[in-house]
């Protein structure tokens, strides 16, 4: 097992047992948080490293960085949909046509 992972059993479609899906520790997740919000973007250099820390391998990093924009993004989203909606909500209908 990998330093910092807590294991958890997986399953296929099939029904067969596959091997241990890793989750990262509380503290893995803080830091790769904490260098999200410094930028959401990630260099090799900053990768490795950052792998290198936390005891992980940096595709590992690379592909927690991808999924954590897919969510930001859909946050974003939601958010302006939201705020285009209320606003669209305060116009008079008739305004719409002007």
């Amino acid at each position: 097992m990998l330093d910092g992972l807590d294991e958890e059993d997986s399953i296929e479609e099939g029904g067969q047992a596959t091997e241990k899906k890793r989750r990262l520790s509380m503290h893995q997740v803080k830091a790769l948080e904490k260098n999200f919000d410094v930028g959401n973007k990630l260099e090799p250099e900053r990768k490795v490293k950052l792998a290198e820390e936390l005891g992980l391998q940096p595709r590992q990093v690379a592909i927690w960085f991808q999924n954590r924009r897919a969510r930001w993004k859909t946050k974003v989203l939601e958010k302006d949909y939201a705020m285009l909606k209320a606003n669209r909500e305060k116009e008079p209908l008739w305004e719409s046509f002007s």
